[in-house]
Parts: C-alpha cells; sequence; structure tokens
C-alpha cells in the first residue's frame, strides 16, 4: 500500500518507516517535509494513506488535507498533533480527517490502523470484482 508522511520535522518521517517496517506487510512509503512537496507527491503517488503532521508552517496542514480530500476522497488522513485538545481535533475532522493521534504518545497505533484500512481497501476490492 502506498503510504505519504508528511511532518516538517526529519526524525518523525523516520520513526513512522521504522515502525510501518516492522509490520509484514509491504507498504511504499514516501516522504515530504512540506506542503509543497507533499501535494506534488501526493497528485504522482497517489498514496491510499497520508499521516500528516498538523504543526506544518502557515497552517498549511490543514490547506493540505483539504486539497487531499478534495482532489480523492477515499484517501485515508491520521493526523498527528502536539496539540491534543477538542477544537484541535475537531478543527482536523472538519477539514477531512479520518484519525487524530497525540504525536508523541500515540505511534503505536499507526501499523495497527494501517492495517484496518488496508483491510477495509481489500474488502473493498473483492466486493467490486464479484460484482462484475
Amino acid at each position: 500500500m502506498k503510504i505519504l508522511i508528511v511532518d516538517s520535522s526529519a526524525w518523525i518521517p523516520d520513526r513512522i518507516a521504522s515502525l510501518l517496517t516492522e509490520t509484514e506487510k509491504e507498504n511504499t512509503l514516501y516522504k515530504a517535509l512540506t506542503y509543497k512537496e507533499a501535494i506534488s507527491l501526493f497528485h504522482e503517488a497517489k498514496p491510499a494513506v497520508v499521516i500528516l503532521d498538523k504543526s506544518l508552517p502557515d497552517n498549511g496542514s490543514i490547506s493540505l488535507l483539504k486539497d487531499i480530500k478534495s482532489a480523492k476522497k477515499e484517501t485515508m488522513v491520521i493526523v498527528l498533533s502536539l496539540r491534543i485538545d477538542q477544537n484541535t481535533e475537531q478543527q482536523c475532522k472538519l477539514a477531512g480527517a479520518d484519525f487524530f493521534l497525540d504525536k508523541y504518545n500515540e505511534f503505536e497505533k499507526i501499523p495497527p490502523i494501517i492495517d484496518s484500512i488496508e483491510s477495509e481497501i481489500n474488502a473493498q476490492n473483492e466486493i467490486r470484482k464479484t460484482s462484475k
């Protein structure tokens, strides 16, 4: 499965990549540090999942989230945030976030979420095959 990791720090994408490579699933990972890199990679790679840092400069994360969802609404977006409060979570969910996680304390949730997304995609593909 194709996964785009967008984070303004260098070590967070590496940590997420490390977590995802520990699973037995084959994933193709793309990394971007900025909105501009991310939107370009998104249109080029067409990932099924985007893991997005809420703290991109100039509130770029919300703009990117909206752009992703308007381009391909079925793309699943996991937002990672330092600021965990109801207003921040609501802002992200209204912009289209499918999941909202604490950037530093909920990393372990990422692989199971990715697995569940992949299972859902596989099930939908099977339904499409049998309905043809």
